[in-house]
């Protein structure tokens, strides 16, 4: 109630302004009534929902006691809503995590791999997870409303919508601690995301004010639905690399800029920089993709260099190439396995330097070597002028690397003598024990000097005097893996099986680390086949293998071989997955495959296993379904609250026994959806999704006698109070995805897909509906409604389905502009912070104010519109108005703060008397006339 009196106090100061500078701009917005129903009002005597009011004579209740007890139920409801779509997410992840084995021709194993697409069942599945309450409440809407569109839905998932991208980007942005950032990775799919959550909207209308205003077509509504699909190949496509701009391969911390190198080509460039660096062991991932990926960089130009090689004479010698590997020139490293040259000219020749000058280089511009290495060998090569002898200064600079710590500093001179036309000098690397990031210093030439030749020949230092010398750390906590990625194991019937698991942990070992294992049933069935694995491995300090063992059940088989998978995660300490192994870095996974050493041939046998295997997965549905009962009577706090070891406060005790008390009702009603045991949680799915769908009808019918009640039209319910309150649970999530995730896009990402989706669905779907259930042919109702309505076209008065652009056109409007202008605010943060979450504290605070202002001008514009122009200021008592002169060119009502109050005020008793919607423009002035004395 005190948020509606705010609405009117922001309409009386919109008033006084529109006036005068904006009347014009005013008068042109599009000004008709959402409503296609001539029925009373909800909350009027006679007036119904689809399922409430349910209290008879619930009409002659007070207007201000109903508001605050709707209120509260809408408020509850809410919290139900949250507690089914809980559930209903936990049945798409049970769906989405559905995996299989499938053969990797260029590293000839077997891997791994999700059925589903991660793009994809982001954007279809998890989207519509997020976006049940919305897309189901224009479904129902539509349903109850005798297939005629109403305000409630399509305002619903408009105010969705900027709620979503307003508000919770403005939670995200300031999730991130100060000056932390997190930023998009997946910008191909982001932009098609970004792309689609604003055009559908621009689509809205165009359908709804453009091609045929006020009508949806069948083609129309068809086109919506299908913009749906579209998207997600479009997404699908961006994920894959279809659209350009593919980074390469992904190894350790970079990606590796080798966009075009087949599997083959990376595999041998892979093996040799191991056999140039690993000193008889492996590389770990990190260091190898350091390895290549400044391997892979840009040198510094010589085209100064060629270009005075053009202009000089060619009468000295020229350089022998310097190849990358080493070359002709001889291994630049006391230790060459563990050097590895970075750049190095390509061309089939050196520059050729002028007669008159001797020049110094070193071979290469830098060099990548492992902290262990021991000492680096720096070449210096002369050339030109071989008949004389000749020196050069050389010394060490620091850079990231420090002297002495990191290496030891070294400063000299090398002489040449007469013929020698390269010389070497060494610098120590010192190998601490601390985890460090990549460090670098430099070596520097100077001071050259040609001996015996006079003033004929002089020494000069190359284009680039410096080389650097670039450090990677081998002190690192390690990559934990499994040997192989699947093992067998042979099965003894009658006899329990014991078997081994190798983890091992390799390119490093420094410091204690951890990660969590488990097991799932894949053909093998967990407690059945095999007994469940779940647990914590850790390493000590040094330690590099450690065992899990695991108990295949001796029991009869009637298949060859069956399988599980045991999963690495979640490891801590520093340790980190390795990305070429199956399950990538964020999981490491092997695959035991149950080798039955004696298979029953007969049919019947066979048979009847195959019932009681899916009798015993039953059974394991059914304990859960049975405990699922238990814990919602039972079960006051998290499974993960009881563990922690801290007492509870008292406070926190209360509310928890209060909180179990009011979600009972909803924990019971959802108790009724099957567990994900049963048919790969798509039961779980179905079921959860018809139980959200009731609870959602109950809201559309709460919200609208809500709103009936307090005098708000059914749109500006839809886009504040509604919209809040379905929103409310994608706030919390994709708060605690900014803050656990390393990047925007689960965040973000979830905001744009979910808008797109929620057009594409929430209004395809139920306008396809509409549209093709029109066109076939009108009721008596429709005609009663539509045949004579001058805001209908004329060519579609004898059947189509009706949705009037009015309030909703004018709130897409609005919503339109401000997504642009939000989006854009992203795009600046991404190029002036480096990502679209986080930054330095002001900009931060400044961009989380500036979304809220935007959502808070998106409710106030649509709310203000429903503002008559120009009331007829002639039939109103002359005491309550100035004189007329004092209003000269300006509306009665802009120009007297008295006047608006009283056709507010009469506004509001006519509601409440007549029990009707809100009066628009048009209906208003007679209305006004008639009881203006």
């Amino acid at each position: 109630v005190v948020g509606c009196k705010g609405i009117l106090r922001f309409q009386q100061i919109v008033a006084a302004a529109r006036g005068s500078l904006f009347l014009p701009v005013w008068k042109a917005l599009p000004r008709m009534s959402n409503s296609t129903s001539s029925s009373p009002a909800i909350c009027a005597e006679g007036g119904s929902g689809l399922i409430l009011p349910l209290v008879p004579n619930e009409h002659e209740w007070g207007d201000a006691a109903r508001g605050v007890i709707y209120f509260i139920f809408l408020i509850w409801l809410f919290e139900g809503v949250g507690i089914g779509s809980d559930i209903f997410m936990g049945a798409i992840e049970k769906v989405t995590s559905a995996k299989r084995r499938k053969f990797n021709k260029a590293t000839g194993r077997y891997i791994t791999v999700m059925v589903w697409n991660p793009t994809v069942s982001n954007l279809s599945l998890m989207a519509l997870g997020s976006s049940a309450p919305e897309i189901l409440l224009s479904v129902i809407e539509l349903l109850g409303n005798n297939v005629m569109a109403g305000d409630l839905g399509p305002s619903t998932i408009v105010g969705s919508a900027a709620f979503n991208l307003f508000v919770i980007l403005a939670v995200c942005v300031m999730a991130i601690p100060a000056p932390e950032v997190r930023k998009i990775k997946e910008t191909r799919v982001y932009c098609i995301t970004a792309t689609f959550s604003v055009f559908a909207y621009l689509w809205l209308l165009l359908i709804l004010m453009g091609s045929s205003p006020n009508v949806v077509e069948v083609w129309e509504a068809v086109l919506t639905f299908l913009f749906f699909p579209l998207l997600l190949t479009l997404a699908w496509m961006a994920d894959k690399g279809y659209f350009g701009g593919d980074d390469g391969p992904k190894m350790g911390h970079g990606v590796v800029l080798t966009a075009h190198m087949s599997p083959e080509e990376m595999k041998e460039m892979e093996d040799d920089i191991v056999s140039r660096h690993g000193n008889g062991q492996a590389l770990s991932r990190e260091a190898l993709a350091q390895i290549i990926e400044i391997e892979s960089s840009q040198p510094k130009g010589l085209a100064q260099y060629r270009r005075g090689k053009k202009s000089g004479k060619a009468n000295g010698p020229s350089l022998q190439k310097v190849d990358p590997a080493g070359g002709p020139i001889k291994p630049p490293s006391t230790n060459p396995a563990k050097i590895v040259p970075i750049d190095g000219d390509e061309d089939d020749t050196h520059i050729q330097p002028a007669v008159e000058y001797v020049y110094f280089n070193f071979d290469i511009t830098k060099r990548a070597v492992m902290e262990d290495v021991g000492q680096v060998e720096c070449v210096v090569i002369r050339e030109g002028g071989e008949e004389f002898a000749a020196s050069v200064a050389y010394r060490t600079k620091d850079g990231t690397a420090k002297a002495p710590s990191d290496y030891t500093e070294v400063e000299g001179r090398l002489n040449f003598a007469a013929g020698e036309t390269q010389k070497s000098f060494f610098v120590t690397i010192i190998d601490d024990e601390g985890e460090e990031e990549r460090e670098e210093f430099y070596c520097v030439l100077s001071a050259p000097e040609v001996q015996g030749a006079g003033s004929s020949w002089k020494g000069k230092i190359g284009e680039d005097p410096e080389m650097t010398i670039m450090i990677i750390d081998n002190d690192v906590p390690g990559t934990l893996m499994f040997p192989e990625d699947d093992i067998h194991v042979k099965d003894t019937p009658g006899e329990d099986q014991k078997f081994e698991i190798l983890v091992d942990r390799r390119h490093g070992a420094t410091g204690k680390v951890s990660c969590k294992y488990r097991s799932e049933g894949g053909t093998a069935q967990e407690g059945d086949d095999f007994e469940p694995l779940e647990g914590v491995v850790e390493f000590e300090s040094g330690e590099c293998t450690k065992k899990i063992i695991g108990t295949i059940k001796g029991k009869q088989r009637y298949e060859a071989q069956q399988l599980f998978r045991v999963f690495l995660e979640e490891p801590e300490g520093g340790a980190k997955f390795d990305p070429l192994t199956d399950g990538g870095e964020e999981q490491c996974i092997l695959t035991v495959l149950i080798d039955a050493e004696m298979v029953a041939r007969d049919p019947i046998e066979k048979l009847r296993s195959s019932v009681a295997m899916r009798w015993d997965k039953a059974k394991v549905g059914n304990a859960n379904y049975q405990s699922q009962f238990i814990d919602a009577l039972f079960q006051v706090f998290e499974d993960e609250e009881e563990e922690d070891g801290e007492a509870r406060s008292m406070g926190d005790t209360i509310s928890g026994y209060v909180w179990h008390i009011i979600d009972l009702p909803f924990k019971l009603l959802f108790a009724l959806v099957p567990p994900t045991d049963y048919l790969g949680g798509w039961l779980c799915f179905c079921a959860s999704l018809s139980l959200i769908g009731f609870v959602t009808a109950i809201i559309g019918d709460v919200a609208a006698l809500f709103g009936c009640s307090i005098g708000l039209p059914d749109n500006i319910t839809a886009i504040t109070f509604v919209a809040l309150g379905t929103s409310l649970p994608d706030t919390f999530a994709s708060k605690a995805a900014a803050q656990s995730e390393p990047y925007a896009d689960a965040s973000v990402g979830n905001v744009t897909g979910s808008n797109s989706v929620n057009v594409f669905l929430g209004l395809g779907m139920p306008w396809t509906i509409g549209a093709i259930y029109w066109v076939m042919g009108t009721t008596p109702a429709w005609r009663d409604l539509f045949e004579n309505d001058p805001e209908v076209p004329v060519e579609w008065r004898s059947g189509a389905f009706i949705v009037k652009a009015g309030d909703l056109g004018f709130s897409v409007s609005v919503f339109s502009g401000c997504a642009c202008v939000c989006i854009g605010v992203l795009a600046v943060r991404r190029m002036m912070f480096g990502g679209e979450l986080g930054g330095p504290k002001g900009p931060q605070v400044a961009s989380a104010a500036f979304m809220v202002f935007l959502w808070f001008l998106y409710v106030a514009l649509p709310a203000g519109n429903h503002l008559p122009r120009d009331l007829p200021s002639s039939d109103l008592p002359s005491s309550t108005v100035q004189s007329r002169s004092e209003c000269d060119g300006i509306p009665m009502y802009s120009c007297c703060a008295l006047h608006l109050f009283i056709s507010l005020q009469m506004q509001a008793q006519h509601t409440a008397s007549q029990k009707a919607p809100c009066l628009n423009a048009a209906q208003y002035e007679p209305k006004l006339a008639a009881n203006s004395s």
